[in-house]
């Protein structure tokens, strides 16, 4: 059998009812959990990484269960089937989830789950602050109203990179030499998995999203410009620069793109390599490896920072640090 996600991280594998009840309530919150099916025999099983602002669960019931935990109030749920399907209903919007369609779930309304023995789920927490003060990055202003998604998710399109990303985040953090280790990398995940959801899943922000934004006058870009080249190594997204610059994300992306012909994540990635290089210059070959220094400066998978960089300086990592 295949591997499951998320397996260095085991919460529990329980046949008992409250136990599990229990186990889940401290992960997510508070619910009512019944065994739906006639002669039912609850086997199920989690598997949890919770991180600053996200968790990431695996979670399998192999049960017919019923599952009402009401409103969510603090956090955002994304139900990922793998395998098997289940019925989710969210205030008056209902989905049949299953693998292809995944449900987006809000705070506010009361949730209700009935889930067949077959299902196994990832799922993505993303706490409600964290969301909001992301969307008001991208908007430029303060949220007049909670952020309400369309429950159902198809996995196309938008939805499919996002969805291939969030894979790729549970595969590498599963991993014990992961650069998932290192704060700056967590950052940069959680806030492209946050930012992310809030492009491909359609909600009652989706137009404000998708408008038109003049682009930021040159001197936000020469203050962005500075703050970077000055200070790289901190942990940073493109809704905190453009905070800090006064101006929206969107206005930030489109000046970046006419004075500089980039973008704010490249211009920073730009800047991270050179530094990187610079440090693997300096460095002597038997005190530090080329992972370390990626680390160092925010890169997550060490084969696209090895890419990248060969890009960049037209040689490997490992011959600018045996040089």
């Amino acid at each position: 059998m295949m591997q499951r996600p998320l397996s260095r991280f085991p919460v529990f594998h329980s046949q008992d009812l409250d136990v599990v009840r229990e186990a889940l309530g401290s992960v997510f919150c508070a619910h009512r959990l019944y065994l739906a099916g006639r002669d039912s025999r609850l086997d199920a099983r989690m598997h949890s990484r919770r991180l600053p602002n996200i968790g990431l669960t695996y979670l399998a019931y192999g049960s017919e269960v019923r599952v009402e935990p009401g409103a969510l109030e603090t956090f955002y749920l994304v139900q990922v089937p793998l395998r098997g399907k289940g019925s989710i209903q969210y205030g008056k919007q209902q989905v049949a989830a299953r693998p292809g369609v995944a449900a987006v779930v809000g705070p506010t309304q009361s949730l209700d789950l009935r889930l067949d023995a077959e299902l196994e789920l990832v799922i993505l927490r993303i706490e409600r602050t964290a969301l909001e003060a992301a969307l008001s990055d991208l908007l430029n202003c303060a949220l007049p109203y909670p952020v309400e998604f369309e429950l159902g998710m198809t996995i196309t399109g938008y939805a499919r990179t996002w969805c291939d990303y969030l894979m790729f985040c549970v595969a590498e953090i599963n991993r014990p030499d992961s650069l998932l280790s290192h704060p700056l990398s967590v950052n940069q995940m959680e806030q492209n998995l946050i930012s992310g959801l809030l492009i491909a899943q359609r909600s009652n922000y989706s137009a404000m999203l998708h408008g038109h934004a003049l682009p930021a006058p040159s001197r936000a870009i020469s203050r962005a410009v500075d703050v970077i080249e000055n200070h790289p190594e901190q942990a940073r997204t493109v809704g905190s620069l453009a905070r800090e610059c006064g101006v929206s994300v969107r206005a930030l992306q489109k000046g970046f793109r006419r004075y500089l012909d980039t973008t704010p994540s490249a211009f920073l990635r730009d800047v991270r390599l050179q530094r990187a290089h610079d440090e693997l210059r300096a460095a002597q070959p038997d005190t530090v490896t080329v992972g370390e220094i990626a680390g160092r400066w925010g890169f997550l998978h060490v084969g696209r920072f090895a890419t990248s960089y060969r890009r960049k300086f037209k040689e490997s990592p490992s011959q600018t640090l045996h040089r």
